[in-house]
């Protein structure tokens, strides 16, 4: 008589192999984090020291390389853990919204004029969104 198909998942060598997995699913999202953080300050910290000169190439392709590479990382550790935003993981709900800010921070700070006080306050309430995000990633929080 042969075991169900189920009895395969609970066997140690799985476990270890999704527990790998994980580790470097996860280590690789924290790296496209930390390169977004920098590039996004680069991009910010370039138009504000020269406003006349455009950004090079390579700083308008690679943040894009970057931010899809985290957001594939990102939806893989989703699938890993089995975190539901809003149902099993609600801090994972309130971090999308606070991506999306973000996002949309970020792209205003990049848009308006250089050192004007209307991007100033983008940049920063861009960088308060991301502070937020890691803050959440790293407490997980029970918000409700």
């Amino acid at each position: 008589m042969t075991a169900p198909a189920s009895a395969f998942f609970r066997q140690p060598v799985y476990l270890f192999y999704r527990h790998t997995m994980y580790l470097i699913v996860k280590y690789g999202h924290l790296t496209f984090v930390a390169f977004t953080f920098i590039l996004f300050n680069l991009r910010v910290g370039l138009r504000q020291a020269m406003p006349a000169k455009p950004l090079p190439k390579l700083l308008r392709i690679l943040p894009h390389l970057n931010d899809t590479l985290l957001l594939i990382t990102g939806l893989w550790l989703i699938h890993l853990t089995r975190w539901i935003p809003f149902v099993n993981a609600n801090w994972l709900g309130v971090k999308l919204i606070f991506l999306v800010l973000y996002v949309l921070w970020g792209a205003l700070a990049l848009r308006i004029a250089p050192r004007s006080k209307r991007g100033l306050f983008a940049y920063g309430m861009a960088m308060c969104c991301f502070a937020a995000i890691v803050l959440l990633a790293w407490f997980k929080p029970l918000l409700w």
